[in-house]
């Protein structure tokens, strides 16, 4: 009897620390949480926005002989001569307009990537410039920079990389604390909201429906940010960093700059697993392939829907590349990056999805359907989780809100230094700038108790 009592007491302990830490994660993140999730709703429904709004840009009539690729390039050049061209995007279909990806003209080093592009659409039948765009200005994209950022940059990037660690802790907790101990009936949502218990059934049931999802979206959106992303789990998805020259192709010069610099301001269009490895060079002091051969030799090695990024400089390469992340494809697995010598058209590097490493694989897959990326199927399905993730968020600050008292609750007894430990050795090792939060708060909290025991 004294044995269960004591099991019983111990697991109300653990139980309690489980619940206030719950509690302190929720405190932090539901602000942020909630600003993410309302952001990601407003990407998801600027797409369709910005298609309509840019639908004289986007769309001609079909005709039956289109004008050839390097007619084009000549009119681009010659209408914005203060420019150079970074990239082309051939129509995807017969009513879409062709698009040429500017720059202006870099004055020496490989930073021209950072510098703001300017998209231009052009009627693929009659060569007419039809307009263009600054493609980070648009809806989405401004959008998305607050997503990423909350419009102050590092700071922002910091703040969401904490907010998103600490949020991960508090979907576990909380699937501990609404684990059903009276059968499946438990998990069942309330009808009467009149009261509080109402509500916490509600916010019960709809953890347990959306747990996995959030954790998806919030584990795959920490990709982005510049600690646990970009210093943690981009250097492990990547190809070796020496350069991946495949087996079957000829062994390139040594490279100079890599794959990064086919991104432009804000936009992504290479793979994280590739951005790091470096671009082959050419030797060749001639470039004699033009805008209508790469084409052709896109055709040629099996290419459907893809973009050419054109030499930047000398001794750069023509590439050819289909990559969800750039939207060009709606298939992971059919991700590929083809790299052609200027000079005689040779492959100097085939890189394709089975050439990623694991965790390469796991980004390359999971980005795009984090961004609804995948077809019209993972755009309905995202807009369904993202508001089921909004009435999580809602019932939560509700039930904070129903509180008497909006503080954590009184504690019985010090909560088990087991537990505690536990919980900031996971959260440090997978979420370092989360960890460090935490233990902010940890110490906060120490103090407050102690503060708290020594008043009369």
């Amino acid at each position: 009897m004294g044995q269960r009592r004591e099991k019983t007491v111990t697991d109300n302990r653990y139980y309690q620390a489980v619940w206030r830490w719950h509690f302190y994660a929720g405190v932090v993140v539901i602000p942020f949480l909630f600003l993410l999730a309302f952001s990601g709703l407003l990407m998801l429904l600027s797409k369709p926005l910005d298609s309509a709004l840019n639908q004289s840009l986007l769309t001609v009539e079909a005709g039956n002989q289109p004008v050839p690729a390097s007619a084009l390039q000549e009119t681009v050049e010659q209408q914005y001569p203060h420019s150079a061209i970074k990239l082309y995007l051939p129509p995807q279909d017969a009513d879409q307009s062709a698009r040429f990806s500017l720059q202006p003209h870099s004055h020496g080093g490989h930073g021209g990537h950072h510098a703001p592009s300017t998209l231009v659409y052009l009627n693929p039948y009659s060569g007419a410039i039809l307009g263009d765009q600054d493609p980070a200005n648009s809806v989405y994209a401004r959008i998305k920079d607050f997503h990423g950022s909350l419009f102050i940059g590092a700071l922002g990037d910091a703040l969401i990389e904490i907010a998103a660690g600490l949020a991960v802790l508090m979907v576990v907790t909380g699937l501990y604390l609404a684990w059903p101990k009276d059968g499946l009936r438990s998990l069942l949502p309330d009808r009467a909201l009149t009261q509080r218990a109402g509500w916490r059934r509600w916010h019960l049931s709809l953890g347990w429906l959306i747990a996995v999802p959030l954790l998806f979206f919030l584990i795959s959106g920490l990709a982005w940010t510049n600690i646990w992303g970009g210093k943690i789990v981009q250097p492990w998805g990547s190809l070796p960093g020496t350069g991946f020259v495949p087996a079957e192709s000829p062994t390139a010069a040594q490279p100079a700059q890599n794959h990064a610099t086919m991104n432009e301001q804000g936009l992504h269009r290479v793979p994280w697993a590739v951005e790091q490895t470096p671009m082959p060079e050419s030797g060749a002091m001639d470039q004699k392939m033009d805008l209508d051969d790469v084409v052709e030799q896109a055709k040629g090695h099996g290419f459907d829907t893809f973009r050419v990024h054109f030499p930047q400089e000398d001794g750069c390469v023509w590439t050819v590349s289909a990559t969800t992340i750039a939207g060009d494809i709606t298939r992971p697995g059919k991700e590929r990056i083809l790299h052609l010598d200027p000079e005689n058209g040779e492959v100097l590097q085939d890189i394709r999805f089975a050439d990623y490493p694991a965790m390469g694989k796991a980004m390359a897959a999971s980005i795009p359907l984090h961004q609804g990326d995948l077809g019209l199927w993972n755009w309905w399905l995202n807009l369904l989780l993202v508001c089921l993730i909004m009435a999580l968020i809602i019932t939560g600050a509700l039930l904070w809100w129903k509180r008497q008292s909006r503080r954590a609750p009184p504690k019985a007894e010090r909560a088990p230094a087991r537990a505690v430990g536990l919980i900031m050795l996971l959260v440090a090792l997978a979420f370092p700038l989360s960890a460090a939060a935490l233990l902010g708060i940890i110490l906060l909290d120490a103090a407050l108790s102690a503060r708290k025991a020594g008043k009369p």
